[in-house]
Formats: C-alpha cells, sequence, structure tokens
C-alpha cells in the first residue's frame, strides 16, 4: 500500500513537473540529431530484506532505507541505450550476533551499513522521442554491503570487510521526455543478491526492490 501511494504520488509529480517543464527546455523537430549519450540522477525507496552471513554467521535485518544513484549511458537504436551506473544507501538494520562476536554487540542490536550497487545496465524505450513512454531494463553487477556500526555508538561490527555479492536484476516504469535531450522517469527495479546465507537462515537468494524516481540529460 505505501509502495502504491509512493508511486501515484511520483506519477503526479512527473506529470507537474512535466508540464512546467517542457516549455522551458523545448521541443526538437523530428529530424533534429539525437544524443550520443546520456547522465543521470535519482532518488529511490529501498524495501528491507533480511539475509545471514556465512562467514561470521550474523543475521542482518534490513529496513526501509533511500538510494542516490548516477548513471552514465551510450546511446543505441531506437531509443535503447546500454550504460552503468552507481547506487549507495545507508540502510538501517537490526543486527543479531553471529560465532563472530562483538563487544558491542553480544546478541541483537539496531545497527546501521552502507549498501552500495555497481551495475551495467540494458534499457528500452518504447514511444517517441517527446511526450510520455514507456521503458524496461535488466541489469548486473556488485552489490556491497560493509561498514556495518552500532546506530547508537557507531562502533564497528563484524564482519570487518565488505561482502561482494553479484546482483541481477530485471524492471520498468515509465517517462516523460520533455525533449529529446531531457527525459524525466518513474520505475521499480527487482534485484537479486546472490549472497552466500548461513545455515541459521533460509537459503533463498535475498531480493531488493527499489521504487525510483529521476531525470536524464542527453548530450
Amino acid at each position: 500500500m505505501i509502495r502504491r501511494s509512493m508511486m501515484a504520488l511520483a506519477i503526479v509529480g512527473l506529470a507537474a513537473v512535466a508540464s512546467t517543464s517542457s516549455a522551458q527546455i523545448g521541443r526538437r523537430s523530428s529530424g533534429a540529431s539525437q544524443p550520443g549519450y546520456w547522465v543521470g540522477l535519482s532518488l529511490g525507496y529501498v524495501d528491507g530484506t533480511s539475509m545471514s552471513d556465512d562467514n561470521t554467521g550474523a543475521v542482518w535485518r534490513f529496513g526501509y532505507t533511500s538510494q542516490i544513484r548516477a548513471t552514465l549511458e551510450k546511446a543505441l537504436s531506437a531509443g535503447s541505450s546500454i550504460g552503468i551506473s552507481a547506487g549507495f544507501s545507508t540502510a538501517p538494520l537490526s543486527y543479531t550476533a553471529g560465532s563472530v562476536l562483538s563487544s558491542d554487540c553480544f546478541a541483537t542490536c539496531d545497527a546501521k551499513a552502507d549498501i552500495t550497487q555497481v551495475l551495467a545496465f540494458f534499457r528500452g524505450n518504447t514511444g517517441g522521442d517527446v511526450g510520455l513512454r514507456f521503458f524496461y531494463q535488466a541489469e548486473g553487477g556488485v552489490t556491497e554491503f560493509g561498514n556495518f556500526r552500532d546506530r547508537s555508538t557507531d562502533a564497528k561490527l563484524p564482519p570487518s570487510s565488505a561482502s561482494n555479492d553479484f546482483t541481477f536484476g530485471f524492471g520498468g516504469g515509465i517517462g516523460y521526455g520533455l525533449s529529446p535531450i531531457a527525459d524525466l522517469y518513474v520505475g521499480e527495479m527487482w534485484d537479486i543478491v546472490l549472497h552466500h546465507q548461513s545455515s541459521a537462515e533460509s537459503q533463498s537468494a535475498p531480493r531488493l526492490s527499489t521504487l525510483r524516481a529521476g531525470f536524464r540529460i542527453g548530450f
């Protein structure tokens, strides 16, 4: 319910920004040259997930958090593109200690950790250069979980080194082309993180669902 409400608000905001901004940026004619590259920035809302760590035996129960994400894309034919993204968030979590003990957390404590994603992706669009369009996306790369620390004291918690896990996902959404070189979008991605789970938890791969809104500029 919360995610649907946020999606509805984001779509309304997207339409409002689009209607006021299209006049300022202007529309190119259909014969105008297309950009060779895109750069973008987005803000995401990441669902919580639970996972265990085979190296330390700890259990991480992440809560909802926000993600800042930057992208660089190379334009292909028919409005599609390939690119690379870098996303960063600091997520709250309930941390349950495992076989590697810490003097700052003997059992369960409130903690936080940094989650960094570096992903390559393919993006396809349906629709014209200007106006409403739909897009779909597939991505793959690495998700890093690291810098675990107590939320109140900032004391470090195991593991001492970050966990880097292969990640792949897919998703899609809607966009609005203000001009052939300016684009707003709202979409959702579902990522599967291949983190090696301990026997204390389910062996299924953790999933990260991210609802994000952003913009792209072509050059």
